[in-house]
Parts: C-alpha cells; structure tokens; sequence
C-alpha cells in the first residue's frame, strides 16, 4: 500500500461525528468549489478585472459561512 492509501485507510478509524468535521472543515476544498460554481455559470469574461470582481464578491459571500461553528461540534469534542 502507498502512503495516500494508509492515510486514506486511517480515516476511517475515526468515529463517524469526528469523520464528518474532518469532511466539512476542509476549507479550501470548499472554497475552490464555490468559486468554481460561480464562475463556471458565468461562462467567459471580456477582461481579467471582470473575472477577479466576480471572484471578490463570491468570496466576501462565503466568508460570511465562516463565521458559523461546526455543525454538532460539542458532540465530537467529547
């Protein structure tokens, strides 16, 4: 087995609840696919400034999700 498979099969050691933060709180993960969402339904853009407006606003939008806390996150910590 290669190193990425070990790790992958420690994964699964883990508890389901702490699995689950482990999934939600990969934040650039997240990040790049909300990016990716809001300028995949744009399509093409007539200059580079275009482009980087939209990737601001996308981004001031998903900071506000970063300020609510782990879903069920007491329950893990125990």
């Amino acid at each position: 087995m290669g190193k990425s498979s070990e790790q992958f099969s420690q994964y699964f050691e883990y508890t389901t609840p702490v699995r689950k933060i482990i999934y939600i709180t990969n934040t650039v993960e997240e990040f790049h696919c909300q990016i990716r969402k809001v300028t995949k339904i744009k399509g093409a853009f007539t200059n580079d400034m275009s482009l980087l407006k939209l990737i601001y606003l996308a981004t001031r939008n998903i900071e506000k999700k970063w300020t609510a806390p782990l879903h069920k996150w007491s329950l893990t910590i125990q």
